[in-house]
Parts: C-alpha cells; structure tokens; sequence
C-alpha cells in the first residue's frame, strides 16, 4: 500500500480521508479491519482492506451480521456481497463497457449514504447508465411526504403535502363520496412510487453538481461535502409523521 489518502467505509457512508499512518491507527482502535472497503484516487472501486495489503488479517473470526437486501423490481440480481455498501454487482459486459462511471459512483455514495446498493440497482449506474424508469418504491407508495423529508428532498416534499392538501380540500367542498376519494388516494401513491426513484436521482445530481461548484478539485472537501448536504433526516421525517398523525386525529374528530 502506498502512503496515499484514503477513504473507508463505515455502516452509514465514507469517511476520510487518512494517510497511512492514520489508518494504522484505526485498526488498532477497531474501526478499520480486514474487511472494511477503501479506496483512494485513481482505484476503479472500493476494495477489502485485506486484497490491498495482505498482511493484514481479520482481527474476529466471525464475519458481522449480514442485512438482507430488498429485491428490486425488474428481476434484477442482488448483490454479491449484501454487506459491501459499494461493491458492484457482479460484473457484466454492460458495466465492463462503461469504466466511466465508476468515478462518480463513490459520489453518489456519498450523498446516498444508506441504502446505497439498493439506489445503486435501481439507478443501473453499473450498466453505464443513470436512470431510475422502470422501477418501484415502496416508502414512497406507503409514506410518500415522510420519505421525501427522510432523504432531504425538503422541497418537493412540501409540494407533494399542498397537493395533498389541495385535493383534501376540493374532495370535502365537492362531496366527492368516499369510494372515489380512496381511488384518487390510491392514484395519487402509486404516482409516488412510480416516480420516486427517478426524483431521488434528480435530486442526488443536483447536490453533486452544487458540492462541486463549491468544493472545484478539492476532492476531500467534495466528499465532506455531499455527506453533509445527503444521507437521511430521521429527526424531520419522525416530526413529519407526527404532524400527519396529529393532522389526521383532529380531521376525524371535526368529521365526526
């Protein structure tokens, strides 16, 4: 291994980066072992530390527990590995053909942070290309607002609400019966889970592209950069769900 800067992965996303002798000192402490993926400029993708430097052997026999990966819509394969958070899936002509993309797969990691591989299938950014068509989400089908606020994407969030509202509101001053308000609900979901992933991707690209107009070629501060401006919001998605809850108990009780 060279004494380069590198990156590492953790549960959530990459941190870094470290020269060597900081990486040393991770593993002392635990955080780093054979196991954890790198990666440093000018590598295709992220890689166990034990393939880089084989003298390092993994300090607990037993591998952590592995999450389960949610299956993607289109038959795509999982992954090779469900507790890699960036490996690609296993290798086709597709991906082999399109080594351009991989730079920026480490970006949209960033800025995914959770869930990464699963965005990563459903994006086919290993086939060469960046779109979400074709595909489905649940969150968003189930709890459309509370998922846009969960993964930051604030302002269509607040859209998607006063189109809610809008209909709420024309449904009560029209007498719409319920039956056919269930059906417009039902509608409305499934264009949440229809288009979600692409506005996801949308969304991703825009923050890639204003990390960059800030940071230029200082990669450290690209990458510090999009952790900060992606990943989730749990705190504002819990206070969401609660104000949906409250919204809905003192709907029933002026109904009623």
């Amino acid at each position: 291994m060279q004494d380069a800067q590198w990156w590492y992965a953790n549960s959530k996303q990459s941190e870094g980066p470290v020269d060597l002798a900081g990486l040393r000192r991770l593993q002392q402490d635990g955080t780093v072992t054979a196991r954890t993926l790198m990666w440093r400029e000018g590598m295709a993708s992220w890689r166990p530390l034990a393939e880089l430097d084989p003298s390092v052997t993994p300090m607990d026999p037993t591998p952590p527990p592995v999450e389960p990966v949610q299956a993607v819509s289109g038959g795509d394969a999982p992954t090779a590995d469900p507790s890699d958070p960036y490996r690609a899936p296993a290798a086709s002509p597709v991906a082999a053909a399109a080594p351009q993309l991989e730079g920026d797969i480490a970006l949209y990691a960033a800025v995914v942070g959770g869930n990464f591989p699963i965005y990563r299938q459903r994006w086919r950014l290993d086939q060469g290309v960046a779109d979400g068509n074709g595909t489905w989400h649940w969150p968003a089908f189930l709890i459309g607002v509370i998922w846009m606020v969960y993964r930051r994407m604030y302002r269509l969030a607040a859209i998607w609400a006063g189109m809610l509202v809008f209909f709420s509101i024309a449904e009560a001053l029209l007498g719409v019966p319920e039956g056919v308000s269930m059906v417009i609900t039902f509608v409305i979901n499934i264009t949440a889970a229809v288009y979600a992933n692409r506005w996801y991707l949308a969304h991703c690209q825009r923050e890639i592209a204003r990390a960059r107009a800030l940071a230029g070629d200082d990669e450290p501060r690209l990458r510090s950069e999009l952790a900060r401006r992606g990943d989730t919001n749990a705190l504002a998605a819990a206070v969401v769900a609660i104000a949906v809850v409250v919204v809905m108990l003192v709907g029933q009780a002026m109904a009623g």
